[in-house]
């Protein structure tokens, strides 16, 4: 009897360790289920309801113009830098062109010479003049032999085969005459087509040339230079971008699926604009236009918004938010978006987690608009779906300042 106490003894001691255990664990499971769960809350009010649709975009100019090379040669001259402010028609660069320059050169001086040709002192034509005269001369002498000839025919005076000879040299002289003059005539028509293709052959060079100077073709700043004195450029080679940065617009990329709701024209939409570079700060604007042609690759739609007030400091190429704001309804109860859960909301009710149902309006950033299921002063839960609230579950609130 004696040598089976200290098992049994051992037995019971066993026992009643695991006992103790057990009892720990439920008695703590039970106070877990008692104790309150911490969540934060934030009181139901009335106010504005804004539904908007977000979109980003950047800050560009309405008129904006890339400027490129005409010719295919090598830059000379550059004449301006990034940020300079430039006038209509200024300046910016050089192209060189030798060889245009002596083509030029050498139609010039052959079109110099096409004129003297062509012109009132010229050689070949008064020479060909003074032939017509002279052969107009001989005929006009020619014609009062045959007029004194023909008189003395009537009377018998001269034989008849020399009247016949007077009236030949006359016909002969006639028709060198006509010959003469017609090639006179043509000579000034063939010098003056000459000339004439050789001053369009001029002003065709000093075009080309005149294009070796890039000019800006709006006053603006210019926003890139893409090349250098001595690079050589080929045709249609971008080489500067000015724009005119006193007239900013905000392009954003609207979805295709919110693009219906936007408007411009005389009843405009309303924009609500922050930009990265002004951190906390919001500006207002109204969309200005909607581009037609769409990004088929973003499927969205260009829309430009301007700022009702000028911005300083607004530069090009400035990253923008905006809430582009459809509906707006005063003085309606707020939810906060976070206490919805689904088509229910959470609230805390003296102590208790409750979940209702709610039919909610528009539905804004932080809030939305609650038509039937909640009144204003009623505690949201904001984060019941993250600590998985049960109905009926003991809560311990801390209200959270709304902003």
């Amino acid at each position: 009897m004696a040598g089976n106490a200290g098992p049994r003894r051992a037995r019971w001691r066993t026992w009643l360790v695991l006992g103790l255990l057990l009892a720990s664990i439920g008695g703590y499971v039970v106070y877990q289920r008692l104790r309150p769960v911490e969540v934060i809350v934030a009181p139901v009010v009335r106010g504005r309801a804004v539904e908007a649709v977000y979109a980003t975009g950047t800050v560009e100019p309405i008129d904006r113009v890339v400027v490129k090379a005409r010719l295919s040669e090598h830059v000379a001259r550059i004449l301006v830098r990034e940020g300079d402010a430039v006038t209509a028609g200024q300046l910016l660069a050089e192209l060189d062109s030798p060889v245009r320059s002596f083509a030029l050169r050498q139609g010039q001086a052959q079109l110099d010479r096409a004129q003297a040709q062509a012109g009132a002192r010229s050689p070949q034509l008064a020479g060909l003049a003074a032939q017509v005269r002279g052969l107009e001369a001989q005929l006009e002498q020619a014609r009062l032999e045959l007029d004194r000839t023909s008189r003395l025919a009537r009377t018998a005076a001269v034989p008849q085969a020399e009247l016949d000879a007077a009236r030949a040299k006359v016909a002969l002289l006639d028709a060198q005459v006509q010959a003469a003059a017609e090639q006179l005539r043509s000579a000034k028509v063939d010098l003056t087509a000459t000339r004439a293709q050789l001053a369009a052959q001029v002003g065709s060079l000093a075009a080309e040339l005149g294009e070796g100077a890039v000019t800006s073709p709006l006053a603006g700043v210019v926003l890139r230079r893409d090349v250098e004195p001595g690079e050589v450029v080929a045709q249609n080679q971008a080489m500067f971008e000015v724009a005119d940065t006193r007239t900013l617009v905000i392009e954003l990329h609207v979805d295709e699926a919110d693009i219906a709701r936007i408007k411009d024209g005389p009843d405009p939409t309303e924009v609500a604009l922050s930009f990265y570079a002004f951190p906390g700060q919001a500006f207002a604007g109204t969309v200005a236009e909607i581009l037609p042609e769409p990004d088929r690759v973003r499927r969205a739609y260009t829309v430009r918004v301007r700022a009702t007030q000028p911005i300083p400091g607004l530069r090009v190429g400035m990253t923008a938010e905006a809430n582009l704001i459809v509906t707006r309804k005063d003085d309606v109860v707020l939810l906060p978006i976070e206490a919805l859960d689904g088509d229910h909301a959470w609230f805390a009710v003296a102590g208790r987690a409750v979940r209702r149902p709610v039919q909610v309006g528009i539905r804004g950033l932080t809030d939305a608009e609650v038509i039937a299921g909640a009144a204003a002063g009623d505690q949201a839960i904001l984060d019941a779906t993250a600590r998985r609230l049960r109905p009926g579950a003991r809560v311990h609130a801390t209200a959270r300042t709304r902003p």
